[in-house]
C-alpha cells in the first residue's frame, strides 16, 4: 500500500502558499560550518551555538527538550521540527512551546513525513513553512486555510476562539 503523495519529492512551501527553494543545508555533526544557512543537529546546536557568530538553523527531533534552546534563540533563524512518521505528533507540542512559551518568531518548518491533512493543525501550532510531499503544495496550503473559519481554542496562530467572539470584552 502506498501513501498518498509519497511518490512526490518534498517541496518547500510557506504558510501563505508560496513554493520556495530551500537554501538551507543540513550539516552532519562532523561537517565544517563553512556553508551559509547551515542547519545544525539539536545536540550540536546546544554544544556549539554559544561560541558561534551569525544565525543558524536547528533540526529538532522528537524527544529533544526544545526548552534547552532558549538561551540561543537570538542566534537561530530557522528551526526544523522533524516528523519521522505522520502518527508522531510530538512536533506539534514542540511548535507550541517554541512559539507560545519561548517566543520564537523565526521560521518554524515541519520536515519529514508531512502530509496535506496535517497542514491546518500545524499552522495552528505555529509552523510557517513545510517541506511537503505533494503534487500541488500551494494548493494544499490553500485547501488547509479554507477548512475552518473559527476555532474553539486559542493557539499560536492568533485565531480568535469562538467563545471570545461570542463574549467580547
Amino acid at each position: 500500500m502506498s501513501l498518498l503523495n509519497s511518490s512526490h519529492a518534498p517541496q518547500l512551501v510557506s504558510d501563505q502558499g508560496e513554493v520556495n527553494v530551500n537554501g538551507w543545508t543540513l550539516l552532519g555533526d562532523d561537517d565544517a560550518l563553512g556553508v551559509d544557512q547551515a542547519v545544525l543537529s539539536f545536540g550540536r546546536a546546544i554544544n556549539e551555538l554559544d561560541g558561534l557568530n551569525g544565525r543558524y538553523g536547528v533540526r529538532v527531533a522528537p524527544g529533544d527538550n526544545v526548552r534547552k534552546l532558549a538561551p540561543f534563540l537570538s542566534k537561530v533563524a530557522l528551526i526544523e521540527v522533524a516528523f519521522p512518521g505522520y502518527r508522531d505528533g510530538r512536533g506539534y507540542s514542540t511548535a507550541r512551546i517554541l512559539r507560545q512559551d519561548l517566543g520564537f518568531d523565526g521560521e518554524l518548518r515541519a520536515v519529514g513525513d508531512v502530509l496535506r491533512d496535517q497542514l491546518f493543525w500545524m499552522m495552528r501550532c505555529g509552523f510557517n513553512s513545510f517541506l511537503l510531499k505533494d503534487a500541488d503544495p500551494a494548493g494544499a496550503i490553500r485547501h488547509a486555510r479554507s477548512l475552518y473559519t473559527h476555532a474553539y481554542q486559542s493557539a499560536a496562530d492568533g485565531l480568535k476562539p469562538v467563545w471570545a467572539l461570542r463574549h467580547p470584552a
